[in-house]
């Protein structure tokens, strides 16, 4: 955790001494050989330079930090649209378990920042309007709700919670740099499987066969020719600019603004009892969302009740 420590501070990156613990970090990451191989480490520097300064400024705009308590809960509205109620805000903190892999590992911290992440879905429903003075029932709306809270990247601080979170998104590039490569292998590996199937085709075909399956054979020979020399550790760099230099379109942030009421229902923005509620949602190249924030908590001793470590084991069991 220290070396993003450095990397994500106040200086520019390029011009930061432990780049090139960066650079022998996301390469081995990908593939150690290329530490052999030619242009290392020179080759990486700009790419991973670029990456590292995206990251750090992609983990200053999670939003926070968001006090995560009960008492949050009942001031909050944002903290009251992300929980269902305040036993969820007690169940987050507790069942988590980078929060108590982070109690175990330091017992005297008094408090813990974190990225939390979630799930936001929306489901139509039938429920209960005031128009004016008359009740109506049966009315549509929409209700904005959360699941699947994740605690992620835990610190004492939060530059280290958030420096811990830069160095989760640089991770998670160096990740889709992996799966360029490990791509390529498996399309080679299908390539060798298809030119051996044909070969065998080809043997025992009639005269009339042979040509439509050497054909075949012979494009199939040109792709594997073609993968092949991609897969030479001195193209892979072409791999890592791809990525890292585009960070852009592997992971980002976008915002989501919504009038919400104290029961999670969708409203008009001039509407009484409702307030604006502003989202972050994480994206990733998948486009899977999860909603973010860095949260904050002054009491982060292990309180978990007996249903809480219930709701654990649950969990791990998938019941």
């Amino acid at each position: 955790m220290g070396l993003l420590g450095k990397l994500l501070g106040s200086g520019r990156v390029a011009d930061d001494p432990g780049l090139a613990a960066a650079i022998e970090r996301a390469v081995g990451q990908v593939e150690p050989r290329l530490k052999q191989a030619g242009g290392y480490p020179e080759r990486y520097r700009a790419a991973v330079a670029h990456a590292l300064d995206y990251v750090r400024r992609l983990a200053a705009q999670v939003p926070g930090p968001l006090a995560i308590d009960r008492e949050a809960y009942a001031r909050d509205p944002l903290v009251h649209a992300l929980f269902a109620s305040p036993d969820e805000v007690h169940a987050a903190l507790c069942v988590s378990q980078s929060m108590r892999d982070f109690r175990r590992e330091h017992p005297a911290a008094g408090e813990v920042y974190a990225l939390m992440c979630m799930r936001r879905g929306a489901k139509a429903m039938l429920g209960v309007e005031m128009d004016g003075e008359v009740l109506r029932r049966d009315m549509p709306q929409q209700v904005v709700y959360f699941t699947g809270h994740t605690l992620a990247d835990p610190g004492r601080t939060e530059a280290e919670a958030r420096e811990r979170i830069a160095q989760g998104f640089f991770d998670s590039l160096v990740a889709h740099v992996s799966l360029r490569v490990s791509a390529r292998r498996q399309e080679k590996s299908d390539l060798e499987q298809e030119r051996d199937e044909l070969l065998a085709r080809l043997r025992g075909a009639d005269n009339g066969q042979r040509a439509e399956f050497a054909g075949r054979l012979e494009q199939t020979l040109g792709r594997l020719g073609q993968v092949t020399e991609s897969l030479d550790l001195r193209r892979y760099a072409e791999d890592f600019d791809a990525v890292l230099l585009t960070p852009e379109r592997y992971v980002f942030l976008e915002r989501a603004a919504m009038t919400l009421d104290g029961m999670g229902r969708l409203r008009e923005p001039d509407a009484s009892g409702a307030d604006l509620v502003e989202f972050c949602d994480l994206v990733g190249r998948d486009r899977r969302r999860w909603t973010v924030a860095v949260m904050h908590c002054e009491r982060v001793q292990d309180e978990a009740t007996i249903g809480d470590r219930l709701l654990l084991a649950e969990r791990w069991l998938g019941l």
